[in-house]
């Protein structure tokens, strides 16, 4: 396949699958609108230029591309740390979009497990460069039980601790298929393994007509979770290592208004958990 047909593949993602965009552009121009932010991504670049496809129109929702800078940092940093511990140990990033974490996170003796639906997963066959034997995309399904065997785990990886990271997709899922998604995570990942999910509130809830750059795609939000410590409930094998919110990008005064007003709110208004997996 050709890269000129980039632009009419991306055109047939359905509308949650289409929201990809919005962190690819937000990477790749990341320079231009925020370079205290730029993670340096130079896949999401390369994507750009083969895409050659106006969106530059993504770039007027500021809030949405700040708030994906600033989760790309604090998952780059949170798995750089886990892979300090775990040398060996794979990674997954579960709805991986276009996003490539392993150009940070690759230290020449980890794995590495893209997963996405099959229409995004020929993206980046088409469109993402191979830098590494030890990173693979794979066809799943989250919302479809037993998916968690389709990752075709190695007997090691099976047993060793994992970094799971999913970012961007829980709120586009229903309630039930999140639950469905933790049961699995839950019930198969080893001990000791870690998962590193972003969650809004539930009053955005209903709102994506809201957010300019997700109102277009006719996707919509349809869960959300009030704190982390409500994230980690959904499993008894789910332990809060610790709660971050979008507010800590804006400085102390935004922090102190978010807590004034978390008994109307319960929590932040969108923020990452970060989750150990534990015998209960």
């Amino acid at each position: 396949m050709q890269p000129a047909s980039a632009p009419q593949d991306i055109g047939m993602l359905d509308a949650v699958s289409s929201t990809l965009l919005v962190p690819l552009m937000a990477r790749a121009r990341a320079g231009s609108i925020y370079p205290w932010l730029d993670p340096g991504d130079t896949q999401a670049q390369h994507v750009m230029a083969k895409i050659g496809h106006d969106l530059d129109a993504l770039l007027q929702d500021r809030s949405a591309m700040l708030h994906v800078l600033w989760r790309t940092q604090l998952l780059k940093r949170l798995g750089k740390a886990f892979f300090e511990h775990h040398p060996d140990s794979q990674g997954i990033n579960l709805g991986a979009g276009l996003s490539d974490y392993f150009q940070w996170l690759n230290n020449g003796h980890n794995g590495w497990l893209d997963v996405d639906l099959e229409g995004v997963v020929s993206l980046r066959h088409l469109l993402l460069p191979v830098h590494s034997p030890t990173a693979q995309d794979i066809c799943v399904d989250l919302t479809q039980p037993g998916w968690w065997q389709q990752l075709r785990l190695s007997e090691r990886a099976s047993r060793e601790p994992l970094l799971l990271l999913c970012e961007g997709v829980l709120m586009y899922l229903t309630p039930t298929q999140v639950r469905a998604v933790f049961r699995e995570i839950g019930n198969n990942a080893p001990e000791g393994s870690e998962l590193v999910c972003d969650f809004m509130t539930p009053l955005g809830v209903g709102r994506a007509h809201m957010a300019p750059s997700v109102s277009g795609t006719g996707a919509e939000f349809l869960w959300g979770a009030h704190n982390a410590m409500e994230v980690a409930h959904l499993h008894p094998r789910m332990e809060l290592i610790a709660q971050h919110t979008v507010a800590e990008l804006y400085g102390w005064a935004v922090c102190w208004a978010e807590m004034c007003m978390t008994p109307w709110t319960g929590g932040p208004l969108y923020g990452v958990a970060h989750l150990q997996i534990t015998e209960p």
